[in-house]
């Protein structure tokens, strides 16, 4: 990230004439000295990443799942990462951050909350997950619509919190076409462009303010019309397959994302259902109609390239419930079992590869160590299930 697209996201006025050597001095000085300033700056998400990332303490390691779209923290080098293991996204704060931001994070976060500035950032992401790319105008103008019938026709003050917030810097989207704001889950503007282009879709679906407030909570992991009743059969059916907590919250965002690109055959929508911890439970019947569920869901839920209607609604990239229903009736077959536990023989014991390849080896009896298998590796038993839902149950 450029030195100074930086410095205007965190609200820093960085001279442009500078030598690169005086833009790092200059915002090394802004980030020590006005630490409030320049957090208040941030989307909700990384304030709340900073905090949990002090409350843990300098240098310690904080284990998350990969998000749909990166960081202002992380991007920036404000906070560090590692992604080398695919499974395990590993963030921490630096010491020399860590004395910067301590003391304040916490009545940054209490100031967004008392203000409206993190209730003008959801309203604003709630809108831009259910169109996917807007214009921005038509972005601003539906800002201020919810803003006159919430706070009154004060716009001065609105217009002060959107220059402060990254959102419209961060995912705006400029073309000889136009100038866009799109949502951060969106991975390819283009393709939401050529599709509407191709089924002719210009035309805006209208949204209630609730619609919004709703799409635009919990990020980075949105869950979009989940109040309908399609949405609401759907959380009651990951419920009875097993997930709760966070794990509901990612199946139901997951299966959104999804459901924006069922136009043409798309598997992964069913993805969800088959990592649930009751899936291999499921008789036939049960596994189609959960399936149904879902597809019933995709159908209804707002569409991208449909300007924020519905494949329903519009008869446009419905599910071909009849081949995703051949593909449905391959549920995943459970493995064959033994007893309590499934068959497995254990593989070679091995010091070099196992999770114990540092400790010495003359203390370890034989077999203590075997080769390390990640909780989302298929398990080495051959069931063809993730090792966190097969053996991982018992050995891990």
């Amino acid at each position: 990230m450029e030195l100074r697209d930086l410095g205007n996201l965190l609200g820093s006025d960085l001279s442009p004439r500078l030598r690169k050597s005086q833009l790092v001095e200059q915002l090394h000085t802004y980030l020590r000295g006005e630490p409030r300033r320049w957090m208040s700056h941030l989307m909700e998400r990384d304030v709340r990443l900073l905090r949990e990332l002090v409350h843990a303490g300098p240098e310690k390691v904080q284990y998350q799942d990969f998000a749909d779209y990166p960081s202002l923290l992380e991007v920036s080098g404000l906070v560090q990462y590692d992604d080398s293991d695919e499974h395990y996204h590993k963030v921490w704060i630096s010491r020399e951050i860590y004395d910067i931001v301590a003391a304040e994070v916490d009545k940054v976060v209490h100031i967004g909350e008392r203000n409206g500035q993190f209730e003008v950032e959801r309203i604003g992401l709630g809108y831009l997950n259910l169109y996917g790319v807007i214009p921005t105008e038509r972005f601003i103008s539906l800002l201020m619509d919810w803003y006159e019938g919430r706070y009154g026709s004060n716009y001065e003050r609105l217009s002060r919190m959107l220059h402060q917030c990254p959102l419209v810097k961060m995912y705006r989207y400029t073309d000889q076409w136009g100038d866009y704001v799109c949502s951060p889950c969106v991975e390819n503007v283009e393709e939401v462009f050529t599709q509407r282009e191709q089924l002719r879709q210009h035309h805006f679906q209208e949204f209630t303010d609730a619609d919004a407030r709703e799409s635009g909570a919990g990020a980075p992991y949105f869950t979009v019309a989940m109040k309908t009743p399609e949405g609401m059969r759907l959380e009651q059916m990951y419920r009875r397959v097993g997930y709760e907590g966070y794990e509901l919250v990612k199946a139901a965002h997951d299966t959104w994302l999804e459901a924006q690109y069922t136009a043409g055959p798309n598997d992964a929508l069913f993805q969800p259902l088959m990592d649930s911890p009751m899936c291999q439970e499921l008789d036939e019947e049960s596994w189609l109609h959960c399936c149904e569920i879902v597809v019933d869901y995709a159908d209804s839920v707002p569409k991208w390239f449909l300007c924020g209607h519905s494949a329903r609604e519009k008869h446009l990239c419905e599910v071909d419930w009849e081949s995703f229903r051949r593909m449905a009736q391959q549920a995943p077959e459970a493995p064959a079992a033994d007893g309590e536990y499934p068959r497995w023989e254990m593989p070679e014991p091995t010091i070099t590869d196992g999770f114990a390849s540092e400790l010495n080896s003359d203390f370890l009896p034989l077999g203590f160590a075997i080769p390390h298998v990640a909780p989302n590796d298929p398990c080495p038993c051959g069931s063809g299930l993730r090792y966190c839902r097969c053996h991982g149950k018992y050995l891990s």
